[in-house]
């Protein structure tokens, strides 16, 4: 019967009356503490345990300055809205320049001078509206005064065209109808852009 009993544990001994009990070490080099021990205070010029913040409560930061953040983080700079004078003007213009051309084609064998003033007209007006539309969001002034400069080009030479019997005065209205759009319109844009910048 006595089998399904656990054994009785021994009886504690009694110390002598003068026993200390010895003290605990100090934590000591690698040696981990004790279980009960507190942690030993950090040696000279360690950093102590850091503090805990009160539940709830997030750790302030000081914020980056700007120009130490990485450049793909960085806003992105918006770009320029496109222009609608550059895009009227350069369409107007390729339409001047290739109406300038059909002008000049036949008219090299009845005066190749003023045939050739007009070809010269065309690829120039041809050019720069092209030269408009792919700087359409841009602020220089190269490619507009280029466009006025074609399409007053244009008008001298269709101009010119009257004294010549084959081409009389069809060239010349159908220049001015094309070319004072580009020249208006090209001079309303570069005039806003110069007070705009």
């Amino acid at each position: 019967m006595t089998e399904n009993y656990p054994p009785v544990p021994p009886a504690p001994q009694q110390q002598p009356a003068g026993f200390q009990p010895p003290s605990p070490q100090p934590y000591q080099g690698n040696q981990a503490p004790q279980y009960g021990q507190p942690p030993a205070p950090a040696p000279y010029g360690q950093q102590p345990y850091p503090q805990q913040q009160p539940y709830g409560q997030q750790p302030q930061y000081a914020p980056y300055p700007p120009q130490q953040y990485a450049p793909q983080w960085a806003p992105p700079s918006a770009k320029p809205k496109s222009s609608g004078f550059r895009v009227a003007a350069g369409i107007v213009g390729i339409v001047l320049g290739f109406f300038t051309l059909i002008e000049a084609g036949p008219g090299f064998g009845h005066n190749a001078f003023i045939a050739l003033l007009l070809l010269i007209a065309a690829l120039g007006n041809i050019t720069s509206g092209i030269l408009l539309l792919v700087t359409q969001r841009g602020r220089t002034r190269g490619a507009p005064i280029t466009a006025i400069s074609f399409a007053g080009f244009a008008l001298l030479a269709s101009l010119m065209a009257i004294a010549v019997p084959y081409y009389g005065g069809a060239p010349f209205i159908i220049d001015v109808l094309l070319a004072t759009p580009v020249i208006v319109v090209m001079s309303l844009g570069l005039s806003r852009e110069t007070r705009g910048a």
